[in-house]
């Protein structure tokens, strides 16, 4: 059986590609808990030094890396400081492994995300447009990149896949959260509304990492649908799955005192991420999950 390398896989996105691949690969996890679960191996890691956990990268099919602090927080410095630290360090510190390997993996697959971006409305952007953004969260994604990038194999494929909002039913999905608000009545557009929303749907994102390791791709990937939609039209898509006619709006400065009480972040929803994946569909990626109804 082939073998995979998860760092961070404990999380949600872990926990979907241990479920799409459990029964094709041995999965090793690594991980600062050390706790097993089902389909997988736990090794334990602190994502900082290199230990006993590198010798397993040895001779692996696939290391992915998904190894951050979660970005649904309040943007206080401290919070900042964690979010980036937690993926510079375990990226590093992967990489400076892989160097050391005698027999590295076949493909590693590194996370990002499209906030990398520039905000945009009316541009689409893809993977070919460097027109990267100076807010917080784009600067993250850029740095995270840039220490991915500097480490080469001669033998390793290497490629970035930048995540978009995953929704499904799995616990850990923006989903649960959105249509919990439909319910409450509170399915309105965010602030003005025309904020662009790149989503993608969990079993596109599987069958997209699997895409691109049976193909043997590399470079930059962006994970989310052919058209990105407003929030105004997501949050009516949303509404007209569920069966709810009515959604209250939530004017920016509420939005903005909510997300402060509950202590998370405005940018993650007044954002406009305008994204689409040109080089999954140039390479013959075909989604199954192009509307919220699909989901």
């Amino acid at each position: 059986m082939k073998k995979m390398i998860l760092a961070g896989g404990s999380g949600y996105l872990g926990r979907l590609l241990i479920q799409h691949f459990r029964h094709e690969y041995d999965i090793f996890v690594l991980t600062r808990s050390g706790k097993s679960g089902n389909g997988f191996t736990p090794i334990l890691w602190d994502a900082k030094t290199i230990d006993s956990w590198a010798e397993k990268l040895e001779n692996a099919d696939v290391l992915i890396n998904l190894t951050g602090e979660n970005i649904n927080t309040s943007f206080t410095e401290s919070n900042k400081k964690k979010i980036l630290n937690s993926r510079i360090e375990s990226t590093d510190i992967l990489g400076k492994a892989v160097m050391q390997l005698v027999n590295p993996p076949k493909i590693w697959l590194n996370a990002s995300a499209i906030a990398v971006y520039e905000e945009s409305e009316s541009l689409a952007r893809d993977e070919y447009d460097t027109t990267f953004g100076n807010d917080f969260l784009a600067v993250v994604s850029r740095k995270w990149e840039e220490t991915f990038n500097q480490f080469h194999r001669n033998t390793m494929l290497k490629a970035v896949f930048r995540i978009s909002m995953i929704l499904g039913d799995t616990p850990g999905s923006a989903y649960k959260t959105l249509k919990t608000l439909v319910r409450l009545g509170g399915g309105g557009k965010a602030g003005s509304g025309k904020q662009m929303v790149s989503w993608m749907g969990e079993q596109d994102f599987v069958n997209a990492i699997e895409f691109i390791i049976e193909n043997s791709l590399e470079g930059e990937f962006n994970f989310c649908n052919p058209k990105a939609l407003s929030n105004k039209e997501f949050m009516q898509e949303l509404r007209k799955k569920m069966g709810v006619p009515i959604g209250i709006p939530t004017p920016e400065f509420l939005l903005k005192i909510g997300a402060g009480i509950i202590g998370t972040a405005p940018d993650l929803v007044l954002r406009s991420q305008n994204v689409i994946p040109k080089r999954l569909i140039e390479n013959g990626f075909v989604f199954e999950q192009t509307q919220i109804s699909d989901i």
